[in-house]
């Protein structure tokens, strides 16, 4: 059978191929059937830091936010997602403490998943409690204002309706809320 395969491309394409798919699934379809817990909702109990609590599906408010930013293709420049790299790591993190890696428990209540895959603006998987309603307002408004350079164009059809603008600052409060990682307590919603 090996010997074949030095002679005849039709049987390594086969095999190749084989190989392909076998690994596919061992990584994409066999994890989710072998841990079940990517299904449920990420779970806060922890009874160390005196904090309990799930995580909870978006309200209606953030369900309009989050239909702004799909809208408006926010997701196509900000990522939703901090990888294993400790760059990623440190960059989302706060005050000084690295933020967690994602995890899939926390994204159960997210369809479409907005991972997204060009990081052409800063990843938004850790921003929900960073700033202020007036700074979101003020940079919709006009992203250099606060962040100099940034490539962002100005959304103040967002920024002057004052629906939308509070819908959608409510979906971004809650990106990266559901892990209870930062100082100073900074868990609630």
């Amino acid at each position: 059978m090996l010997r074949k395969a030095d002679y005849s491309a039709a049987v390594f394409v086969a095999a190749a191929l084989g190989l392909f798919f076998l690994g596919g699934l061992l990584t994409t379809v066999a994890p989710p059937l072998i841990d079940k817990s990517w299904s449920k909702p990420f779970d806060n109990d922890d009874p160390n830091k005196g904090v309990t609590g799930k995580l909870q599906p978006y309200t209606e408010q953030q369900l309009k936010g989050r239909a702004i930013y799909v809208r408006e293709g926010c997701w196509y420049c900000h990522t939703q997602q901090t990888r294993t790299l400790l760059a990623d790591t440190k960059r989302s993190g706060w005050r000084g403490v690295d933020a967690p890696i994602s995890t899939p428990d926390e994204f159960v209540y997210d369809t479409p998943h907005l991972f997204g895959t060009k990081r052409t603006g800063p990843d938004l998987s850790r921003v929900g409690g960073k700033y202020d309603e007036q700074w979101h307002i003020a940079h919709f408004r006009n992203p250099r204002d606060l962040v100099p350079g940034s490539i962002m164009p100005p959304y103040p059809w967002i920024a002057g309706n004052e629906q939308e603008v509070q819908a959608l600052i409510a979906y971004l409060q809650t990106l990266g809320r559901a892990k209870n990682w930062r100082p100073d307590n900074d868990y609630e919603k």
